[in-house]
């Protein structure tokens, strides 16, 4: 209530001159000043009144040029009060049907995990945090437009799956948007690996291993991520698999570098080599329980679905990423 007090004091003001002066201009008799005056009174409210109302009322979807002002002026001028009013109801009325159905506030303060659900469930609202993977697909540009800016509060495992999306966005600015994300993304990942590069040619013993393990990294997300496609990735996946070669002939006893060259191997379908290597990573200590899935797929690859089954028996549907709950529902289901 403190904040309107001072405008309806305003506004009172104004009407209040207004309702002097028409009085003094229709029975200038009943007061002992002259015309001139009534006019000057007249005046001083309507100059009043189209300074205040269009500054009580503008949003920031409604703002006012200087040709409206001067018809605020004009219409209060040469038709007292009724003028007034009548501007006043209008400008009201039409702030009110400013904000649509179709605007409705999102808050992206808190910004969800990459949403597992089917995209024909249309919008979904949680504790007013809105599911960006449906907001892609919504009908509104600006709200495909403003889920494409939030993805920059998302890592970019979660953020690079929904820019593809919108890569294939109708809307020219939105698509460009997310190329020049996903094109950033890239250019810093590129960055990083030509500064560890440089920094594994003078690298001391005791900080070879941290720079080796940075560069594949690197390179492992530039190829996993999707950031690269065609020859680009050929050589992504080239380099990378170079660099846990020469690391692992330093380091033969670092299970994250056998896990890491699993990995790739897999992604390579070489799949013998890569089961060897995941072997190799859990005789070093790597939890069985975390390589369940990789050996599950090494099976599949060879046609062997009885052990595709009986790995994937053993995965905890509760503990597991939402992204294989349901393919290991559907093996369990089958044993």
């Amino acid at each position: 209530m403190k904040i309107y007090l001072p405008k309806i004091l305003v506004c009172i003001g104004i009407l209040g001159l207004e309702i002097i002066s028409m009085l003094m201009i229709v029975e200038n008799t009943a007061f002992n000043i002259d015309l001139l005056t009534a006019l000057d009174l007249h005046f001083s409210a309507c100059v009043g009144f189209t300074i205040a109302l269009p500054k009580f009322l503008s949003s920031p979807k409604q703002t006012f040029s200087s040709i409206n002002f001067l018809l605020f002026f004009i219409v209060a001028f040469f038709i007292p009060l009724l003028g007034m009013l009548g501007l006043a109801f209008a400008l009201i009325a039409s702030s009110d049907c400013v904000k649509t159905d179709d605007e409705m506030p999102i808050n992206f303060n808190m910004i969800r995990e990459f949403s597992h659900a089917p995209a024909d469930q249309g919008l979904r609202f949680e504790y007013g945090v809105v599911s960006l993977e449906n907001l892609l697909k919504s009908q509104n540009p600006d709200i495909r437009m403003n889920a494409v800016y939030a993805t920059l509060k998302l890592d970019d495992k979660n953020a690079i799956p929904l820019l593809r999306i919108a890569l294939h966005d109708p809307v020219d600015d939105i698509r460009l948007l997310a190329y020049a994300l996903i094109d950033r993304k890239e250019q810093r990942i590129s960055e990083r690996i030509e500064r560890v590069r440089q920094s594994l040619e003078n690298a001391d013993a005791n900080n070879m291993r941290h720079l080796y393990k940075c560069i594949i990294k690197d390179y492992w997300e530039l190829a996993h991520l999707g950031l690269v496609e065609g020859e680009t990735l050929i050589f992504v996946l080239n380099k990378n698999r170079e660099y846990l070669a020469t690391a692992l002939q330093l380091y033969p006893m670092d299970r994250g570098l056998h896990l890491q060259y699993a990995k790739l191997l897999l992604r390579l379908r070489n799949s013998k080599l890569a089961y060897d290597e995941f072997k190799m990573a859990e005789s070093l200590g790597v939890e069985k329980k975390q390589l369940l899935l990789y050996y599950a797929e090494i099976d599949f690859l060879q046609r062997k679905y009885s052990e595709v089954k009986r790995y994937m028996k053993d995965i905890d549907l509760v503990t597991a990423h939402p992204q294989i709950q349901a393919t290991t529902r559907f093996w369990q289901a089958m044993s």
